[in-house]
């Protein structure tokens, strides 16, 4: 009897916690669209949503086509609530304005794969780009359950309308040409003396360049016999120390190993261990281009490579960086730490 009564007791707090909760959700959206509504009242009376509930206001009328699945997309947003407070952005200027620039934050145009199983968008901008014409500048009004819905996101609350501005730039539908293409500007804008040309058919078939290289200056032992060569050609299985700082083709410092670069660039992050790099020639846990770059250097040397997303982070990106985005190294090559020979 007692234990009757105590599953009784067990399922009516239940029910009592699931119909606080749904009162709870229910109360949560239904605040929410009286917001929306007094908003879309004022600002655009004569809008109506789509079957969704996403509102779609076309700012600029582009000229350029629709994007298909497979296509990949580089637009700028800004995202902010009802109150018009912005909570996100891809655009520097307006980061500064609003009191939210972050100097670890990349500012520059979103490059995705549209309708790709591997590129998660909102609900709400994913239906948006099947109706926004390439060079179009639009905005959409997006409910919670097409966006963040009972969830928080950054300085949004649960149940955030939020209203995203989208600059639509351009459809890319061969990447690797746009990749490098973006190679040709940059060695032409910062290379004037290379042949343009002779470096595109050089990184497609290493698919690593060399931008510059010199030797540093080592201290030999003279009272040693037959000094050793400080710098030696680097072979597979060798074990490299490397100090190394990445950038994108806009020069933005995305990871260094050097502290001071760090601290100056004001990207020091007290959690990371700043040193150099064990890189095994041919091995894994890096991208495959340090080991492509360091093959055709020398030990104890400096230089500034160029390297393909392939044998970077590809198609997909990671973290900051995007798809098919070229890599800018400037490595400071130590000794071996292991030399292949030796094992």
């Amino acid at each position: 009897m007692i234990k009757k009564f105590f599953l009784l007791s067990l399922a009516f707090i239940s029910l009592l916690s699931f119909t606080s909760c749904e009162k709870e959700v229910n109360e949560g959206y239904s605040d929410e669209l009286l917001r929306l509504q007094a908003y879309m009242s004022i600002h655009y009376p004569n809008i109506e949503p789509t079957a969704s509930g996403l509102y779609y206001i076309v700012l600029n009328e582009g000229n350029g086509a629709k994007p298909q699945a497979g296509n990949y997309l580089r637009f700028d947003y800004t995202g902010q609530n009802l109150n018009e407070i912005v909570y996100e952005t891809t655009v520097k200027s307006i980061a500064e304005l609003n009191d939210i620039y972050s100097k670890t934050t990349y500012y520059a145009p979103k490059y995705l794969k549209y309708k790709d199983e591997q590129t998660v968008l909102l609900k709400g901008l994913d239906e948006g780009f099947t109706y926004i014409k390439e060079g179009s500048e639009v905005r959409l009004i997006i409910p919670s359950p097409l966006a963040y819905g009972a969830k928080s996101y950054k300085s949004l609350n649960p149940y955030s309308t939020i209203i995203l501005d989208i600059d639509f730039h351009e459809i890319v539908t061969d990447p690797d040409q746009y990749e490098l293409d973006q190679i040709s500007n940059y060695i032409a804008q910062n290379y004037p003396d290379l042949v343009v040309e002779q470096v595109i058919s050089a990184i497609n078939e290493d698919g690593v360049y060399i931008l510059e290289e010199s030797l540093t200056e080592v201290e030999v032992d003279e009272d040693e016999e037959e000094p050793t060569d400080p710098h030696v050609e680097i072979e597979d299985n060798d074990v490299i120390s490397v100090d190394y700082t990445g950038r994108f083709l806009d020069h933005w410092i995305f990871d260094t190993s050097i502290k001071e670069v760090a601290e100056e660039n004001g990207t020091y992050q007290s959690t990371k261990t700043y040193e150099p790099l064990k890189v095994t020639i041919g091995g894994t846990g890096y991208i495959e281009g340090f080991s492509l770059s360091l093959k055709k250097l020398k030990t104890n040397s400096k230089a500034k490579v160029i390297i393909l997303s392939k044998h970077a982070y590809g198609e997909y990106g990671s973290d900051n960086i995007q798809p098919y985005t070229p890599l800018i190294f400037e490595l400071d090559v130590h000794a071996k730490t292991t030399a292949a020979s030796s094992k």
